[in-house]
């Protein structure tokens, strides 16, 4: 397939020269316009250019080894995807977040020095409805899932399952876990009663 979404251009990362900036070819979502410089990639097979997908690295942040970006994704400020990490469904890194290793990160927000690592997976409620967000200094190497706020030097260790389905949000630190009620559950409402149905009378008993 022909990518007609971005090109790689000959402007090198300070640091890492074997990193190019890309720029758009045509205007990308709401927010990049064709001619936009982007952030960096090492390759075409950092950031996906399927047609229809606005997954874009902005600013200073890298996607680069085998990582990869997709599904409408966005890297800002200086983020970066590397080794075999994979972004996707609308997941939004900034500032020094980093995605490492085997990371897996499905519709969540990582951000500050937050660091997904080892075979972590970071995934959006099975409704897409809540997402995770990884904050602070945190560190997970395990499973967060659901509406969850993993922040601090909070760390989730390799094996450990987090999952919240309620209609809270978790919230976990390094001094602890606690949870923001959703105001909603403070309210009462009337029940609902259904109509109960009048049981038929057996013609056997009639009189």
């Amino acid at each position: 397939m022909i990518n007609k979404k971005y090109e790689i251009t000959d402007i090198a990362h300070e640091k890492y020269s074997f990193l190019h900036r890309i720029r758009a070819l045509r205007d990308i979502g709401k927010d990049v316009k064709a001619g936009d410089l982007g952030g960096f990639v090492e390759s075409e097979s950092n950031l996906s250019f399927e047609p229809g997908d606005d997954a874009w690295i902005f600013n200073d942040a890298i996607a680069a080894g085998e990582g990869y970006v997709d599904q409408s994704s966005r890297l800002f400020g200086e983020a970066v995807v590397c080794s075999h990490a994979y972004v996707s469904c609308g997941s939004a890194m900034s500032a020094q977040a980093r995605a490492e290793d085997y990371a897996y990160i499905r519709g969540g927000d990582v951000c500050g020095h937050a660091r997904v690592s080892g075979s972590s997976m970071i995934l959006c409620a099975p409704d897409g409805a809540a997402r995770p967000i990884l904050s602070e200094n945190c560190v997970v190497y395990g499973t967060v899932q659901g509406d969850i706020h993993v922040m601090g030097t909070a760390v989730v260790a390799s094996g450990e399952v987090i999952r919240n389905d309620t209609l809270d949000t978790l919230v976990i630190r390094e001094t602890g876990r606690s949870v923001i009620r959703d105001p909603s559950r403070d309210e009462l409402a009337p029940h609902r009663h259904q109509e109960k149905q009048k049981k038929p009378r057996n013609k056997g008993w009639d009189r």
